[in-house]
């Protein structure tokens, strides 16, 4: 007759990692909660190919799944509990991350918290061989971190192009007439783009997702889950560029449901396609079946209750944290003074609001942000582009490839970079074709580290703490068609950018200071920017009153530098319709 459990009992021997683990749960809620903002259909949409959209919930699931699987195998592990030093520093790094998180309104940060709590919390009980059997649970939750913004921006950008050429290449090799023209790609009748959402980023995050629970789900080890693991985020690479494909050639394509359709099916072919590789590797002539061993029998503990205890505090602390520790708050700013101060220096301009590519720039993000076009008797027309970073928002960033560019379908002829003089650092400089046009394209950053810097700042949170840096990143473009590619064209071109670069410098230095002062206090993003009597589409629109000063101080930035530059008195130009590089 098999004996009864004890559940009194057992109760009593567990209650301490029963606590832990209700404390937990608490503590990383964060993490597990969904607060949908829209419709089920849209939600799921952006979850399946937004790529800055967050995993974090369906990952913590599907990482506390991997762990119940490994529960035999913990509990088979040998009793050699570690060192308490090494445990308890875990902890500590656990609960000090916790603390920053949560200070900095960082939710992504509780990942590594609650890595540093997994692992400490199996060293104590068991010590290395229990951490080492709760490694793939506690590796899988790096999956709930998105990219920081700088390196994500890079990331997708690259993807957008890549695809665009493996779209590209599909369609020379059934013979189809286009022309791939940065991330766009031109058929006689049509133009496509491929947005972020079209990246693959998404696609290749789930599939490699899938494929690792895959492996664990049939016991796969060594170079066969290597293999699997690896080929995911090719598959899913190569099936996107499929996607586009099909998309091209849909006549539905425009339809938001065959967008999502197409991705689904996208997602579930790489699934059948690593389900071959799977069972190639293991059936084929390459022999690397290594299916694991069936887990052993549990052994007894004696670490549990001190491991159970140490954990249950350190979570106790943590929802204490939580509920008690105050979140940073960006310190209130002056008014601007420095752009109000320039209508005092007032020249005359003619000028025109450019309606700014939204959509291309995708996940670049700006506090404020405006394009404007300005004319010069005798001269070229020059576009500024002017876009000022918000540092306390961290999954957005200003610094991005795309900013560099006009707009979409431009692509890259020629980089080089471009002294200034006076003292300024070289700035980057480009020639860009989109079709039959050419563009001589100079840009650069004020207020901003190294790229590495940045990346790092972002993905520890630091500019929402008081190791915040004093202003925010100012982000400049200025551009003008390049007529003649000889080198005397070139020459003019070179001239005429490097002294509306001049021209603008005193002010950039003036408004970079202002914003070390004020620009924090605009928590809107760009789409609530617009200059009076203009929507972001450029269409015509009503007057948004909260930024009157910042319309003006636009105005009046511009104004400047024409004067400095002797410009004709005027007022701004409405009546040219065309692009400013066609003219």
């Amino acid at each position: 007759m098999k004996p009864s459990f004890d559940w009194k009992a057992g109760l009593q021997r567990h209650l301490g990692w029963i606590a832990a683990g209700v404390l937990a749960l608490l503590a990383y809620r964060e993490l597990l909660w969904v607060q949908p903002e829209r419709a089920l259909p849209e939600e799921l949409e952006e979850w399946f190919f937004v790529p800055s959209q967050s995993l974090a919930p369906a990952v913590m699931m599907l990482a506390l799944w991997l762990l119940y699987r490994r529960v035999p195998r913990l509990r088979a592990a040998p009793d050699a509990p570690g060192s308490p030093g090494v445990g308890l520093g875990l902890l500590g790094a656990a609960l000090v991350t916790y603390l920053w998180a949560t200070y900095t309104g960082a939710t992504d940060l509780l990942v590594p918290s609650l890595v540093f709590c997994g692992a400490g919390s199996a060293w104590l009980w068991r010590g290395g061989p229990a951490v080492r059997a709760a490694r793939l649970p506690l590796a899988f939750l790096v999956f709930a971190m998105p990219l920081p913004a700088p390196l994500l921006n890079e990331v997708i950008y690259l993807l957008q192009l890549g695809t665009t050429e493996l779209a590209g290449a599909i369609l020379y090799g059934l013979e189809i007439p286009h022309l791939v023209s940065g991330e766009r790609i031109v058929r006689p009748k049509d133009t496509f783009s491929v947005i972020e959402s079209c990246s693959g980023l998404r696609s290749m995050e789930i599939l490699t997702l899938m494929a690792i629970l895959m492996t664990d789900l049939f016991r796969r080890q060594g170079l066969h889950a290597w293999i699997v693991v690896l080929a995911a985020p090719f598959v899913a690479f190569l099936l996107n560029g499929l996607r586009a494909v099909l998309l091209i050639l849909n006549p539905h394509a425009e339809i938001a449901a065959v967008h999502n359709l197409q991705g689904i099916a996208i997602l579930l072919g790489g699934l059948f396609l690593l389900f071959l590789l799977d069972g190639l590797l293991e059936w084929g002539p390459f022999g690397l079946s290594s299916s694991r061993e069936p887990d052993p029998p549990p052994a007894p503990a004696s670490g549990e209750t001190r491991a159970s205890h140490a954990v249950a505090a350190t979570m106790g602390a943590a929802v204490l944290a939580s509920l008690l520790l105050p979140r940073w708050e960006p310190p209130d700013a002056p008014a601007i003074e420095a752009l109000d101060r320039a209508s005092r220096h007032v020249g005359t301009l003619r000028a025109k609001t450019l309606a700014t590519d939204r959509l291309f720039l995708g996940s670049a993000g700006f506090a404020e942000s405006f394009t404007l076009r300005v004319e010069e008797p005798g001269e070229e027309p020059v576009v500024l582009f002017l876009g000022v970073g918000n540092r306390t928002e961290r999954h957005r960033s200003p610094l991005s490839p795309k900013t560099a560019l006009p707009g979409s379908g431009w692509i890259v002829e020629e980089r080089f970079s471009v002294d200034p003089g006076e003292g300024e650092p070289p700035v980057r400089a480009s020639v860009l074709r989109s079709g039959s046009s050419r563009v001589v394209v100079y840009s650069w950053t004020r207020g901003a580290g190294s790229w590495a810097e940045e990346v790092l700042r972002s993905f520890l949170a630091l500019d929402r703490s008081p190791l915040r840096r004093s202003g925010d990143v100012l982000v400049v473009r200025i551009g003008t068609a390049l007529r003649s590619t000889t080198s005397q064209g070139k020459v003019k071109v070179e001239q005429r950018l490097v002294s509306f670069f001049r021209s603008l410098r005193p002010l950039l230095d003036e408004l970079e200071t202002s914003l070390e002062k004020s620009f924090s206090r605009f928590s809107s993003f760009e789409k609530r920017f617009s200059l009076k009597g203009f929507r972001s589409d450029g269409t015509k629109g009503s007057e948004i009153s909260e930024l009157e000063p910042l319309r003006q101080s636009a105005w009046d930035l511009l104004n400047r530098v024409a004067g400095a530059a002797g410009a004709p008195r005027g007022g701004p130009r409405t009546d040219l319709q065309e692009p400013w590089w066609m003219i």
